[in-house]
């Protein structure tokens, strides 16, 4: 009997451990649906359907990176949107400095 609930207790908390270590991958692609990059609708800030699809396809990068565990890489990139140059008071053309280091990554790194 001892050995019975021995097992079972090992076997629960094996299948306790195996639930709590889901990868992180698993946890950001289940995080929510993706939008699908178009030019349709327009986009505050975006003058060509062009500049449309390309800040969504930073977005859409950002996010891979942070499923690959780059969470540096995403943040660089994010830095890199109109959205974002606009909230730091960034260059709209050049590095943008005042969100890299707001987000703790310095330009040289």
């Amino acid at each position: 009997m001892k050995c019975i609930m021995l097992i079972l207790t090992l076997l629960l908390s094996s299948l306790a451990v195996a639930e709590d270590t889901k990868a992180d991958s698993q946890v950001a692609v289940a995080s929510g649906p993706v939008t699908v990059c178009h030019s349709a609708g327009g986009s505050p800030g975006a003058s060509t359907p062009g500049e449309i699809v390309s800040e969504c396809e930073k977005r859409d990068v950002a996010r891979l990176f942070l499923v690959a565990g780059k969470p540096d890489a995403a943040l660089r990139v994010l830095c890199t949107t109109m959205k974002a140059r606009e909230a730091f008071g960034d260059d709209k053309s050049g590095t943008p400095v005042k969100c890299l280091k707001a987000v703790g990554l310095d330009n040289g790194k």
